[in-house]
């Protein structure tokens, strides 16, 4: 059953209109960390509509397993319910979806093995993709991890890349901001929940 567990849903569909606007000649690639039930990830691939490839390919990163982790920067460690029946929903959910990729690991494991980027393979070609338009960041909401996968991403950005962030609340998200922009994002909108930047340079 795919549904959320946020706010501010609106958001992430201007940002997927947004990056479909780009002029790129390569597919889109998106992402999202934490897919939980699938809203997000349902969001990007219906939203996001490239104008120039035609292509649009995505990633949703998510361990599942009952995994044992503070949440937030003053929380204990605790297990959510992120259990493997909900991996099973999931996959079951958007086993239709050809240009979708469901990556089981955690955030910091997928950093280590997808460093050089992301294979798909649609009507007999292969695309080695690296550069990502759009990141849904809604995995892990300390501080340390949402900078630490903000500079991954940025890194393997381009102007016009979108990255939204959930619960921005939660976390220091002005150490956030000051992150992204040094990679030449800037602050575009938020909600009670999510937060949008935009990279301009």
């Amino acid at each position: 059953m795919i549904e959320g567990d946020s706010k501010d849903y609106n958001l992430l569909t201007q940002a997927a209109e947004r990056v479909s606007k780009l002029e790129s000649k390569q597919p889109l690639l998106t992402a999202e960390i934490g897919i939980r039930r699938g809203l997000g990830t349902k969001i990007i691939l219906e939203y996001t509509r490239p104008k120039d490839s035609g292509l649009h390919f995505h990633i949703g990163i998510d361990p599942y397993g009952s995994l044992n982790y503070p949440h937030y920067d003053d929380s204990e460690p605790s297990v959510a319910d992120y259990d493997s029946e909900m991996k099973a929903e999931h996959i079951k959910d958007f086993a239709d979806k050809d240009n979708y990729q469901f990556i089981n690991m955690t955030d910091m494991k997928f950093f280590e093995k997808y460093f050089t980027g992301v294979l798909f393979y649609n009507k007999g070609a292969e695309y080695h993709l690296n550069t990502y338009h759009l990141v849904h960041f809604d995995g892990p909401h300390m501080t340390a991890a949402v900078v630490a996968e903000t500079v991954f991403f940025a890194q393997r950005s381009v102007v016009g890349s979108v990255f939204v962030f959930d619960d921005w609340q939660k976390y220091d998200s002005q150490l956030v901001k000051n992150v992204a922009g040094s990679f030449g994002f800037e602050f575009i909108t938020n909600g009670e929940r999510k937060m949008i930047m935009e990279r301009k340079k």
